[in-house]
């Protein structure tokens, strides 16, 4: 423009020709130049557009890899909700089971226990006769056991009062029957006595009438009967234990067992013979010989329990899994 501008007011040629020859030249310069922004400003918009192109694409694989991870996360889910089924399945299963074998088990205990109380009651019914042991008879001594000695030195008292009575009243009958007797005998010397087979005639005659004896209750055995001064032998039972007894004797290891022992064995010897008193001596040896029995062996059923141990660690992981 200023090239254009000057040739307007110069007049020389030479002048003129350098104006046209700048002008040129910045004509071509600027086309230059023009160019050259055309052709950066065309790059950029291919950049740009190559960019945008290529998000785009990208834009969409990634949708599209988004689309199938959603496929495979759904096809997942279902899957793990079908083996969360199966797991719930196999739990719901594994606690009924448990539950049997819990059953199983308290019937197993229950009928463990009846099976002990059973063997407790026969060592129990086998066991009462036994004498206890020094530890166990120290142990069981008490009030009641003296109590229960007293009472049954009370029974021997009273029973040997009875017996003693008893013989007494049966040796003052047959006192009095043999007076009778005798008596009869003197009134008729001419006849026979009795018990003698004289005939018809004695078997006709009608015999006298003797006194009724009344029975008495638990009367002992006679024994050889003693003069009046004869004495009478006492027993040797000695409850307190007063008594020495020499090692021969019967006594002699009764003696040398300890006082807790001796006292237990002595109330049960008393408890013997009144029993033996009152069920008589068969009666006591066939519970004796009961009581010698072996008790029955302890039945153990540990062999028999089919409890099985379940492992919760795996079954909390096939859960949570």
């Amino acid at each position: 423009m200023l090239c254009a501008a000057a040739a307007w007011l110069l007049s020389e040629p030479v002048a003129l020709r350098v104006l046209v020859a700048a002008a040129a030249a910045a004509a071509v310069t600027g086309a230059f130049l023009t160019r050259s922004w055309d052709r950066a400003a065309g790059r950029q918009v291919a950049d740009l557009t190559r960019g945008r192109a290529s998000d785009a694409w990208q834009t969409e694989e990634r949708i599209a890899e988004l689309e199938s991870e959603l496929e495979e996360s759904r096809e997942l889910r279902a899957k793990l909700d079908a083996k969360l089924r199966a797991k719930r399945v196999e739990l719901a299963g594994l606690r009924g089971e448990h539950a049997a074998l819990l059953r199983r088990y308290a019937t197993a205990e229950t009928e463990r226990a009846s099976v002990l109380e059973d063997r407790r009651q026969l060592t129990g019914d086998t066991g009462a006769t036994k004498v206890p042991g020094p530890a166990r008879a120290a142990a069981a001594l008490g009030p009641a056991v003296y109590l229960r000695a007293a009472r049954a030195l009370e029974e021997l008292t009273r029973t040997a009062g009875a017996q003693r009575s008893a013989r007494t009243t049966a040796g003052a009958q047959g006192s009095a029957v043999e007076k009778a007797s005798a008596g009869e005998a003197e009134e008729s010397p001419g006849k026979p006595r009795a018990g003698v087979d004289t005939g018809p005639e004695q078997h006709a005659r009608p015999a006298t009438a003797l006194p009724a004896r009344r029975p008495a209750a638990a009367i002992a055995p006679y024994g050889p009967r003693r003069g009046p001064g004869a004495a009478r032998p006492e027993g040797t039972f000695d409850f307190f234990g007063t008594q020495a007894v020499a090692p021969g004797e019967p006594g002699s290891e009764l003696r040398a067992a300890p006082e807790p022992e001796r006292r237990a064995r002595a109330i049960e010897a008393a408890q013997q013979e009144d029993l033996a008193d009152v069920v008589g001596e068969e009666a006591l040896a066939e519970r004796r010989a009961d009581t010698a029995r072996p008790a029955a062996a302890v039945i153990d059923l540990t062999a028999h329990d089919e409890t099985e141990k379940l492992d919760l660690g795996e079954l909390r992981n096939a859960v949570n899994s």
